[in-house]
């Protein structure tokens, strides 16, 4: 496996090379992405709609089909508007970042139970290999959505028979990584997977707003922390995340 690409160095290289864009600019380049990624899914409904209404109403076998489609495409709808909202609180809380000592193999489960339907579906396991006192320093809402949207995204690019594993690693002491036996990627994907909307896969991506992991890399940014991928194509993926661990601690401090 190729060594780790370090996205939010990367990040800080770009962002002093080019300096920072005036901030209409960014609200213009959000407003017109966020416009793009609604026009098709309404655009989809609005065709089922027509059709139905051109006939296909007689048709149960073809209403039923057609019905289903429009549920879907309003389930696109409604993850896309949960993930814009996710956005717009991370970068509302910068100033307002409520940390604590977590348990990770707790959070960790929870991504594992929520995401256990879709790893059933797809036959892939999902392991939890984290000692019950291994804490990290976090926000415990945004860790979950870190750890949810990295254990799904791996489930996704997983095959039949595969597994997905939440681990710590010896690095330091508050990086942990999700690791798969899924697909992989090439190398050059690697520094845009973090960009808004951007999908590598849009067959294995299906269902997906491509905001998940942009918001994983606000989060850890937020925190202060860094985020490195490592992967190879037909072997896996791992992103082991480095979250910034306070130094000097009492005892009493570890067991709040």
């Amino acid at each position: 496996m190729n060594g780790p690409v370090d996205l939010s160095e990367k990040a800080e290289q770009q962002s002093s090379a080019t300096g920072a864009p005036e901030q209409s600019s960014k609200d213009s380049s959000w407003i017109a992405e966020v416009s793009h990624e609604l026009r098709l899914p309404i655009a989809n409904i609005r065709l089922l709609v027509e059709t139905l209404l051109d006939g296909a109403l007689e048709d149960p076998d073809v209403c039923r089909r057609m019905l289903k489609r429009a549920y879907s495409e309003v389930e696109r709808l409604q993850k896309l508007a949960q993930d814009l909202l996710s956005v717009e609180q991370v970068s509302q809380s910068r100033q307002e970042l409520r940390l604590e000592w977590v348990e990770l193999a707790a959070r960790a489960r929870y991504a594992a139970e929520s995401v256990s339907a879709l790893a059933q579906a797809r036959g892939v396991q999902v392991k939890i290999d984290v000692a019950k006192d291994f804490r990290v320093h976090a926000n415990q809402e945004q860790l979950d959505q870190v750890l949810l949207n990295l254990v799904e995204n791996a489930v996704k690019f997983t095959a039949s028979g595969g597994h997905v594993t939440v681990s710590t690693c010896s690095s330091s002491p508050g990086c942990f990584e999700v690791s798969d036996t899924g697909c992989g990627m090439p190398q050059s994907e690697i520094p845009k997977i973090f960009q808004r909307f951007y999908r590598i896969d849009r067959v294995q991506s299906k269902g997906s707003t491509g905001l998940g992991l942009s918001i994983v890399k606000n989060i850890v940014d937020l925190h202060g922390g860094r985020i490195t991928v490592e992967s190879e194509e037909g072997k896996g993926s791992t992103f082991r995340v480095d979250l910034p661990h306070p130094t000097v601690l009492t005892q009493h401090q570890v067991q709040q």
